[in-house]
């Protein structure tokens, strides 16, 4: 083999001119040595490129020249050639050359890693060698574990750090070896004489940790504390790179397994925060021990409450890194508004204590945080005051329900700063109000509007500090996005002249917050805009117009943006003669974006959006201008990026940009989120112009649906998956509107398919109830029998799929919940996880149902394979088990009939025991709809059951004393539709029909339950007209007071049919007509005023 590898330095000579040139630093020269690279060595003879490399790496004096060869080694590897005419027949470089050569590699690789000297060049060779290992199959470097083994009791240090770095990245080499034993060696790394191999070994301990799975991890809770023990010594030694190394390396298993770190979080804490105080440290290395602590906090946050000073140890080291904010005169003279430095320590303290405050709630956090707050407030330093009016705008969101009850008291405290003598103090209490009047909408606007607008309002007047001023206006927006526009109205005189007034200013940043803050407050008023009309909308089309440079690019998409809410405030008939211009300026615009960055493409995009909202139909031919941009916005793939771990991303790839990094095996891994967001965006705006254009959209139909249909597996963005899923239906619905029934039929075909596909092998619940909630409305979107028998059988499988699922899971939250070895978090886990899980499950039998409503009888085959599943639900303990169970036989009994007899059975006794169920009010309202299914669709099968078993109960359940409690309302309505329902279609079965239908007439109104309300007063007319004294007898004025009471609650809550409300307004005015008029007068007077406003308000009266 020796010789074998010799035969390569000829080669490996040439290879390394070659190196060289890809080394330039002239692109021209790096861009033909890589042309050649692939062409003449990587594509022609990749067995001797990679044992070249192998050699270079190995035997080259040159440590640079090792480094470059370990590194391309890895990546050409890997690298995908094709190996016919077809993309499907690429492989990489490795798997091509034969078995032989990979031995060779291997083999000189570990030569190398025994005899590299240099630390830089041994760090690569460690990657390259992790990188073919993990790419091998079924383990065939046998080699590398006893190599490995042999350099971590090895003499020499550097070897001793790479067997560890090299453990880190494969820790699977590991997985199968004594527990004790490898524990043993790690904990015996952590106190080696060599930091690097101490820093290693933890960095290859978290690795380990992490690939362990989650039952045998807590097993490596003893690990903990000599892991941490690697800390102090970085420390105490100035290694500050070494100790943000370790505190980073710590961050995932704190999210991942925070449990681990139970037994030593005290220690932990006490580390953390004494580096997050110590202002002589790189600001990295202070934040990365406080974010290690917050990770905690998110992860574990029951864990954290129970450590008595976890928020008291924290919170000031939040409070002194906010106070750090310095004064600088660029803060004051800045002609354009950035975002702010997150690596900023006060802006990273600001974050900190939002996250906090987040996980552990304000009954841990708000009285540490206010032993602080009210004395910086009052300090000469106006670093304090600022730090302790951002702490206020930080911590609102997590303390709300403490924080609400004193808001009165806070504000108090907060507004005066709004005069406060220094600017950035003024700067905070106005972001201050603004975040508070998001966190505590709207009862900070309906309680404190004058306290807050009657200060807040002057300072939007400091020309002299326009960051003040402009910020102010800022604050304005979040007041007014959640005001009513009676609060409000009293101020829109003097609103609208300070931002006239900022909008004639000179400084672009605070002309286009004026033009924003114009556009929040114009929604707000809606009408009450008009007046202002005359006078905003010239100079926002001259904005337009006029300010077409580049430096300018923005506040013209503030003014798309406002001229669009302006439209939509005032309406069409105010907006309609400047439509024409607009739509002029709009289009110029869009024929101007030709830059990627361009700021005006999304303000363009949304104000298409809001005219088509506007315009209704009439904007359909616009569609040509807007429909192509969109389309290619949605079709764009994601931008990659793959760096070396020493590579500097942001030279290329700007975090300004929208790209982000992070680091997975070796190597940095990039996605550029701003396209994703893109991306997400224009799938979001599609689906707006296909639901409100409906039939005008036809024509982009088929280019939309073959966009977004694959969209359902872009792993990439949850938003865009989402967006998609919500966007099918509108598009299949406007082509049904078009009338093209046989296009939507033919589209529907393979989307369905997709549909059922994803659905069946989904992971994200998220993402599942989504898609199921989208594939309902789809399929009532394209209507009757549209799905082929074997699209049934998919789609009952796919919810087959996903029940069993959530079944099992059930199970196992039972068994842990049994086992006792659950804490707060682990319960607050389980109930989110319940919660979605409900969530998905309802959409389950909403899919279900849309099959059966389309598809009837025929879908009832497939639908017996669901069943087995519902029979299992239905034995559950569990009340959202049983219920869902329930509602899936209800959907069989109403579609197929007299024939779902047949699967009756199992369901009638559980339906029985649920209409008494004490535990749970949507469990009896499911079983009472149930019944009524069954009396109006079930035919004689079900006579017996409805008429004898479930009537009774029933009509226990209208009279009980808490029929109308809030928890139990839902039930008894849908209890007393049932009794309705009985009576209609399975009377001659009830014993005594006559007095259950004078309880049931007792029990009405329907009030809430608008499902239930048509079927209760659809009968309610039909026993006035044909058994008129059967509810209201004569002289009987109890009853007749009963009636319109019970007929006019009805009208004024619900939007009826137009046929069974005149019904009932008949039956009002005629028993209205059969009274004098003080009895008119005395029943009238007895109706609650509201029903009366209602009815009138509805023109029925």
């Amino acid at each position: 083999m020796q010789a074998n590898v010799d035969s390569y330095e000829q080669s490996a000579a040439l290879l390394k001119g070659l190196m060289a040139k890809l080394m330039s630093s002239y692109n021209e020269v790096r861009s033909q040595a890589e042309t050649e690279l692939n062409n003449e060595w990587r594509d022609v003879q990749p067995q001797t490129l990679l044992s070249s490399l192998a050699f270079v790496v190995h035997r080259d004096y040159q440590a640079q020249a090792r480094a470059f060869a370990a590194v391309l080694l890895r990546r050409i590897s890997f690298q995908d050639v094709r190996t016919g005419d077809n993309k499907e027949d690429e492989r990489s470089v490795w798997s091509v050359v034969p078995p032989a050569v990979h031995q060779t590699v291997k083999s000189v690789l570990l030569g190398a890693l025994k005899d590299e000297t240099e630390r830089g060049v041994s760090h690569k060779l460690c990657d390259t060698i992790a990188e073919i290992a993990n790419n091998e199959v079924d383990d065939e470097w046998p080699e590398l574990l006893p190599a490995l083994y042999t350099c971590a009791q090895d003499g020499n240090a550097l070897l001793r750090e790479s067997a560890y770095r090299v453990f880190s990245s494969c820790p699977y080499l590991l997985a199968d070896q004594n527990a004790d034993a490898v524990t043993g060696a790690f904990n015996g790394a952590f106190q080696d004489s060599d930091a690097a191999v101490r820093l290693a070994a933890l960095q290859a301990a978290v690795a380990y940790i992490l690939a362990a799975p989650e039952k045998k991890r807590s097993a490596l809770a003893p690990m903990m504390a000599p892991m941490l023990g690697v800390l102090e010594p970085l420390l105490h030694n100035g290694d500050e790179s070494g100790l943000t190394d370790a505190l980073a390396a710590l961050i995932e298993p704190a999210e991942e397994a925070p449990k681990l770190f139970r037994a030593v979080l005290g220690s932990l804490v006490t580390f953390a925060t004494a580096i997050g105080k110590k202002d002589k440290l790189e600001a990295t290395t202070r934040q990365t021990a406080m974010e290690l602590l917050v990770t905690l906090a998110e992860a574990a946050p029951g864990m954290c409450r129970k450590h008595g000073q976890f928020c008291s140890e924290i919170v000031p080291v939040c409070l002194q890194m906010m106070s750090s904010v310095e004064d600088e005169e660029e803060w004051y003279n800045v002609e354009t508004l950035d975002e702010a430095d997150n690596d900023e320590s006060h802006v990273f303290g600001e974050q900190t204590l939002d996250r906090l405050a987040n996980a552990l709630g304000g009954k841990q956090l708000l009285p540490v945080a206010f032993n602080y707050i009210p004395q910086m407030m009052a300090s000469s330093e106006w670093q304090q005051r600022h730090a302790a009016l951002m702490a206020i705008s930080s911590i609102g969101e997590g303390c709300y329900k403490i924080m609400r009850n004193e808001l009165g008291k806070i504000l108090q405290m907060v507004v005066p700063f709004l005069a406060d003598p220094h600017a950035r103090v003024r700067y905070a209490a106005c972001n201050c109000i603004g975040q508070m009047s998001t966190d505590f909408a709207p009862k900070l606007q309906a309680d404190h509007h004058e306290l807050v607008l009657t200060s807040l309002i002057p300072v939007m007047d400091q020309t002299s500090v326009p960051r003040v001023q402009t910020h102010a206006a800022a604050a304005m927006v979040n007041f007014a996005e959640e005001a009513t526009k009676q609060v409000l109205e009293p101020y829109l005189d003097t609103m609208f002249e300070r931002l006239l007034s900022m909008l004639n200013g000179s400084r672009r940043y605070v002309q286009e917050q004026a033009i924003t803050t114009i556009a929040t407050i114009a929604d707000n008023a809606q009408a009450k805009f008009n007046k202002y009309y005359g006078t905003i909308m010239p100079m926002l089309l001259n904005v337009l117009a006029q300010a077409t440079d580049r430096e300018h690019r923005l506040l013209r998409g503030k003014a798309m943006e406002c001229a669009t809410f302006i439209a939509l405030a005032v309406g069409r008939d105010v907006f309609a003669p400047d439509i024409p211009r607009v739509i002029e300026l709009l289009t110029q615009t869009q024929q101007a974006v030709t830059e990627a960055d361009d700021p005006q493409a999304s303000y363009l995009q949304a104000s298409w959006a809001r005219l088509c909202r506007l315009m209704g139909a009439d904007f359909a031919p616009l569609l040509p201008v807007v429909m192509p941009p969109l389309l290619t916005a949605a079709k764009q793939q994601p931008d990659f990026a793959v760096l070396e771990a020493d590579e500097d991303a942001e030279a290329n790839y700007a975090a300004e940009d929208g790209w982000e990094f992070a680091n997975i095996g070796g190597q940095q891994i990039g996605i550029r989120t701003t396209l994703l967001e893109e991306k997400c965006e224009a799938v979001e705006l599609i689906s707006t112009y296909a639901r409100d254009l409906g039939a005008g959209f036809v024509n982009y139909a088929g280019e939309t649906l073959e966009t977004l249909v694959p969209l359902f597996r872009f792993y990439f963005h949850e938003g865009v998956r989402a967006a998609a899923a919500a966007a099918v239906p509108h598009v299949l619905a406007s082509v049904r509107a078009a009338g093209d029934e046989a296009a939507a039929r033919q589209a529907w075909g393979q989307i369905c398919d997709r549909y059922t596909s994803v659905l069946g092998s989904e992971e994200d619940d998220t993402f599942t109830l989504q898609l199921f909630s989208s594939f309902a409305e789809a399929l009532t979107a394209v209507g009757a029998n549209s799905m082929t028998e074997a699209q049934l059988e998919a789609l009952a499988a796919a919810c087959i799929t996903q029940m069993t699922k959530y079944h099992q899971r059930m199970h196992e939250r039972a068994a842990a919940r049994a086992a006792e070895e659950l804490d707060e978090d682990d319960e607050e886990q389980l109930a989110e996880e319940e919660l979605l899980e409900g969530l998905a499950v309802d959409e389950v039998a909403k899919a279900l149902h849309a099959a059966f409503a389309t598809h009837g009888t025929a879908f009832a085959p497939a639908f017996r394979g669901v069943l087995p599943v519902a029979h299992k639900y239905l034995q559950e303990q569990d009340p959202a088990a049983r219920q869902w169970a329930i509602c899936v036989f209800d959907d069989l009994v109403e579609f197929t009939g007299p024939a779902s007899a047949t699967y009756a059975g199992e369901f009638l006794q559980p339906i029985a025991q649920a209409l008494r169920d004490a535990t749970s009010a949507d469990l009896r309202q499911a079983a009472a709809y149930g019944v009524g299914v069954m009396a109006q669709y079930g035919g004689d099968a079900y006579s017996d059951f409805v008429a004898r078993v479930a009537l009774p109960v029933l009509v226990e359940t209208i009279q009980d004393g808490e029929a109308r409690s809030e928890d139990n309302v839902f039930a008894t309505e849908n209890a007393i539709s049932a009794i309705a329902k009985i009576l209609r279609f399975q009377g001659a079965r009830v014993p005594d029909a006559a007095a259950v239908l004078r309880v049931w007439f007792a029990a009405l109104p329907i009030t809430h339950d608008a499902d239930e309300a048509a079927a209760v007063y659809e009968y309610l007319v039909q026993v006035l007209n044909e058994q008129p004294d059967a509810l209201v007898a004569a002289g009987d004025s109890a009853a007749l007071q009963h009636l319109v009471k019970a007929v006019v609650a009805g009208l004024a809550a619900f939007e009826l049919a137009p046929e069974l409300t005149q019904a009932l307004v008949d039956v009002m005015q005629k028993t209205l007509q059969a009274l004098d008029d003080s009895g008119r007068a005395a029943l009238w007077s007895g109706i609650p005023p509201a029903h009366q406003q209602a009815l009138q308000a509805k023109g029925l009266l």
